[in-house]
């Protein structure tokens, strides 16, 4: 019989709304005693059915919900997690994905604890998939504690329904625990597994296929879904980047054909300017990018891609909290400021927003006249506002006339709910200089 919980008299208004967390302040009786994981129906002080999901006595977040139906009885079942799984894969098929994409975000797919990217890989003449996870709660560690069965389970699912093209020979699937949030819920923080490989490719160098920015194929990126950064690739300002890429697009038309340079602060392995890149090509632009990121790693990454699609590449290794005043003036059409998150918890937001405003800052100074900034944040605990008067202050102290003239957000892979505002944190403005 599945564990009751009940909440105090007056604790179920955000809950009632759809909101997927229970604070242990909100709970009627303490839940200490119980094995964080356990698999809970929530009610309120009267009995009444609110919702089902797991619980962690050990967490502030002691109750995350998995599903509000009462006729759904096993929530941390293997069919029911799949199902939610090939439903957030449905979504990401009706957005236009055809290559790699975030399969599930979470609270906003409705499967709290699970963050899940699905790469389509291609090596030696060969294509397949990748499943990357992030187990990040203690219920969705305790519930996927067979991840093979799991996933061989989906895959078959998959193929069946015509949502995936590969079977379980084609598949890989790489655990990445070794995220700090983990500690939260009193979970270790663990090394990259890889709990299935694929034969003949090796998965820390090689090339995941992404929809292209500027047209209706597909854009090759090498990278480490090993031991990379997150899981391996950073897929989260697709949107972004699409969007921001019309607009270039759109600027370079009014241009007379000559050299565009472009400066991708905190590059990674490349994504914006590899796209930038392409699309400028396509209109018959030169292309010079500069690449900056502490990771030499990373920018032989970035180097190779931004290369592949025809860009003439410049790389500089360095901290950008320290290194960003070598850069020379006025020097770049096109710069692209989309830093880590500054941001990891509330004592950060201090220094956090000073250090946007520093990048900011030295954006502004080193575009040239006529030229775009453009200006991201992954940080969820910066509110819009704070940052907007971030870029607002970078753009004063260079004595910049500016006009932001596109704002971005999340992508159909990185799904926001409304009654879940923690789940809104990406932020990205592009200003143009005049």
């Amino acid at each position: 019989m599945m564990t009751v919980w009940r909440l105090r008299q007056g604790a179920d208004k955000r809950i009632r709304s759809g909101h997927p967390w229970v604070f242990s302040n909100e709970l009627s009786v303490s839940p200490k005693g119980l094995p964080p994981g356990t698999p809970v129906e929530l009610q309120d002080a009267k009995g009444q059915f609110l919702a089902r999901g797991y619980g962690n006595p050990h967490s502030l977040i002691a109750f995350r919900a998995l599903s509000f139906n009462p006729q759904e009885q096993a929530p941390t079942g293997y069919d029911f997690l799949q199902q939610k799984v090939l439903n957030s894969w449905k979504v990401r098929k009706a957005a236009g994905f055809r290559g790699s994409f975030r399969l599930a975000f979470g609270e906003s797919d409705y499967i709290p604890g699970l963050v899940l990217d699905y790469y389509v890989v291609r090596q030696n003449g060969q294509q397949g998939q990748v499943f990357a996870a992030q187990l990040v709660t203690a219920g969705m560690n305790e519930a996927l504690k067979d991840i093979e069965l799991f996933f061989k389970g989906l895959v078959e699912k998959a193929k069946a329904q015509g949502i995936s093209e590969y079977g379980w020979e084609q598949t890989a699937v790489v655990i990445r625990n070794d995220v700090g949030i983990r500690k939260l819920e009193g979970l270790n923080v663990e090394e990259p597994k890889t709990v299935k490989d694929l034969s003949g490719m090796d998965l820390s160098d090689i090339e995941i296929l992404l929809n292209a920015a500027d047209d209706e194929g597909v854009v090759s990126m090498s990278c480490d879904l090993k031991e990379g950064q997150k899981t391996g690739f950073f897929l989260d300002q697709t949107h972004n980047i699409h969007l921001a890429v019309e607009l270039y697009k759109n600027w370079a038309l009014s241009q007379p054909k000559r050299k565009i340079r472009v400066l991708d602060l905190c590059c990674y392995v490349g994504h914006w300017s590899t796209q930038i890149t392409r699309a400028l090509k396509s209109l018959g632009f030169e292309v010079e990018v500069s690449l900056v990121d502490v990771s030499k790693t990373a920018l032989a990454f970035a180097k190779k891609n931004a290369e592949r699609e025809g860009a003439q590449v410049i790389v500089h290794e360095m901290d950008v909290s320290t290194g960003l005043g070598e850069l020379p003036s006025a020097n770049y059409d096109i710069v692209i400021a989309d830093p880590p998150a500054f941001i990891k918890s509330k004592k950060d937001i201090p220094i956090g927003k000073h250090a946007y405003l520093k990048m900011n800052t030295h954006a502004f100074r080193v575009v040239k006249n006529n030229g775009f900034v453009a200006s991201c944040s992954c940080s969820g605990l910066l509110e819009e506002e704070e940052f907007r008067d971030a870029i607002r202050k970078a753009s004063l102290r260079n004595f910049s006339e500016v006009r932001s003239v596109l704002r971005g957000g999340h992508a159909a892979d990185h799904p926001t709910l409304m009654q879940f505002p923690e789940g809104f944190y990406l932020k990205m403005y592009v200003h143009y200089v005049l």
